[in-house]
């Protein structure tokens, strides 16, 4: 997921968009101060198998 924060004078307004493509065309479409920004939820990670859990052992076994 991909977001536009534009600041604008008196607000903040955000934008969410699910491909970087859509979000880049808005984002050089809109004026002023912006910011786009990539959200990267931990669960995307851990259900690919590229990130293990801290609170696992080498036997994916629970520590705690």
């Amino acid at each position: 997921m991909w977001v536009l924060t534009l600041f604008l004078q008196d607000r903040i307004k955000m934008f969410e968009y699910e491909n970087k493509d859509e979000a880049r065309i808005e984002f050089d479409k809109a004026d002023g101060c912006k910011i786009l920004s990539e959200i990267i939820h931990y669960t995307d990670f851990e259900n690919r198998g590229k990130l293990k859990s801290p609170w696992l052992n080498k036997e994916n076994k629970k520590l705690y």
